[in-house]
């Protein structure tokens, strides 16, 4: 496995793929970059799955001409580059030493130097692709090299997932993936849900008086459209509070003194990963909402709806494809147009009000997390996938999208795909 992170642990969906595969009996290694002030070393993620990291010098040589950012947009452009073809080279060098199997790379940075390491070893590659990279945001630095990149590394790919069925077609048809990719959704391993008070505690002791919490948790950014849920709270009914719980950059280093005006609001600081189910449990409603100006965002597959479904919470979520058809059509929440605070502060209103409709999502939303959007669900078929590449398993091409095994799986999301893609989705 190939990133341009820092470490496994920053994308979790590659973590709970090395973690599974380890614990099926492969051996797995990744690659990834040292931290500004790290060094290069091997750490253990689990028994069988290693990580190797490495140094970029040239990243370090202009943090300390320049400073970690710089108003120069030559010098800036030139950090980027060179940095970036000093990654390429190193990680082709490890991923070639490494002499693997199957090559991996996770997201469109890491891909040229797998498709390098992988071509000349004769193996085969996969392309997990969490993003839409070059349109990651409205605006994106060197987005025409990296579409450029794109298509033409996918049709050398053997296989391409992606996190939901919008972005397997646009990988299809677009950047003429083989076949249509593999859709593996973002959810994490199951959690069963907790009984919880910490966020009722942490309001309690500074004397706020609340009836209904409504959490937000995450990266704190205008791309997530904090600014429409800080308008938002302004109407919301007696008693409502939003917790926000996370942390931001730029103008949102201090979300604290960012959202001080609002009355409605709470903001705590990021917690580690692992503590943080006892403070989505101790929420009544979830909230995650994404800016309408890329189609990465337009077709989100975030993790968080997950989270909050193991925990029991109902969803307040964007009204893109993808999340209406999972949102309302398995009626785990609502959906709203995210631009628009009346809009969010009405559902939230409507759902703060109906104790017996809350109960009834949180239900559907405790069963369909044991049952169906879960990670050890949803790994089947990438596991499956990966053991016939490793075994030279020529019926994958002719066995359909993804070969025998797919069956049921396959056929749904590619329905879902043609019923949901039209209009607006194109």
């Amino acid at each position: 496995m190939v990133t341009y992170g820092e470490s496994v642990a920053s994308l979790p969906p590659m973590f709970h793929e090395g973690a599974a595969l380890a614990a099926a009996g492969f051996e797995v290694e990744s690659l990834h970059i040292a931290p500004a002030s790290g060094s290069d070393g091997v750490d253990t993620n689990v028994p069988g799955f290693t990580s190797r990291r490495f140094r970029l010098r040239a990243r370090n040589l202009f943090h300390g001409l320049f400073g970690r950012a710089t108003a120069n947009r030559g010098v800036a452009a030139l950090q980027y580059a060179s940095t970036y073809a000093e990654y390429v080279g190193k990680a082709f060098l490890l991923a070639l030493r490494f002499r693997a199997d199957v090559y991996e790379a996770h997201d469109l940075p890491a891909l040229l130097p797998t498709v390098l390491a992988a071509k000349m070893r004769g193996k085969p590659i996969i392309y997990r692709a969490h993003e839409l990279f070059s349109e990651t945001h409205a605006v994106v630095r060197f987005a025409r090299f990296w579409r450029l990149l794109d298509r033409a590394l996918v049709p050398l790919c053997d296989e391409v997932v992606t996190p939901d069925d919008f972005r397997s077609r646009i990988y299809h048809e677009e950047f003429r993936a083989k076949r249509l990719p593999l859709t593996v959704r973002n959810c994490p391993p199951y959690r069963p849900p907790i009984e919880s008070t910490r966020l009722r505690d942490e309001l309690e002791r500074r004397g706020i008086a609340f009836s209904t919490v409504v959490l937000y948790q995450g990266l704190i950014d205008s791309m997530r459209c904090i600014e429409e849920i800080a308008e938002a709270t302004r109407h919301f009914g007696e008693g409502v509070i939003l917790v926000v719980l996370g942390s931001g950059f730029g103008k949102w280093a201090d979300p604290a003194a960012a959202l001080a005006p609002y009355e409605r609001i709470v903001v705590l600081p990021r917690v580690p990963y692992e503590e943080l189910p006892a403070f989505t449990a101790s929420a009544d409603i979830g909230i995650l909402l994404y800016r309408n100006d890329c189609r990465n965002n337009y077709y989100c597959a975030p993790n968080k709806v997950f989270e909050y479904m193991m925990m029991g919470l109902p969803v307040i979520a964007p009204s893109f494809p993808g999340m209406v058809g999972l949102v309302e059509g398995e009626q785990l929440g609502s959906c709203v147009d995210p631009e628009r605070p009346m809009e969010i502060a009405a559902a939230v209103n409507r759902m703060a009000g109906d104790r017996e409709g809350r109960a009834r999502m949180r239900e559907r939303g405790l069963r369909l997390s044991i049952e169906l959007y879960n990670w050890e669900h949803e790994s089947r078929l990438l596991l499956e996938l990966i053991r016939s590449l490793c075994a030279g398993d020529a019926s994958r091409d002719a066995g359909g999208a993804h070969g025998a095994g797919a069956g049921e799986g396959s056929d749904r999301r590619s329905q879902a795909v043609q019923e949901g893609v039209g209009g607006d989705a194109r």
